[in-house]
């Protein structure tokens, strides 16, 4: 579980307290401990990860870290994904 965030941060992000879908996003700015985090995809019930199309609403939101617990992704196949997802959609 991450206390801190960094921008440019691939996390995944889950809510203990809601029985919701596990997010995956990228930190995109850091602000005063606020995080606005844009939405690449999330975990399906079968454990796999499927990209958001780039149309979806509310792709980046602020979160701070008692918002959702945040962890570092690991994965290297959903990194992959992220990052063509990104190189993609996404001009920085």
């Amino acid at each position: 579980m991450l206390n801190k965030l960094a921008k440019n941060q691939y996390v995944k992000i889950t809510n203990c307290d809601k029985n919701e879908d596990i997010e995956y996003g990228v930190v995109l700015t850091e602000k005063d401990d606020k995080y606005d985090i844009m939405s690449v995809g999330f975990e399906n019930k079968n454990g796999a990860f499927i990209d958001y199309p780039t149309d979806v609403e509310n792709l980046v939101q602020t979160y701070t870290t008692n918002d959702a617990t945040f962890y570092e992704v690991k994965e290297n196949d959903v990194r992959r994904k992220m990052n063509l997802w990104i190189e993609k959609n996404y001009k920085m």
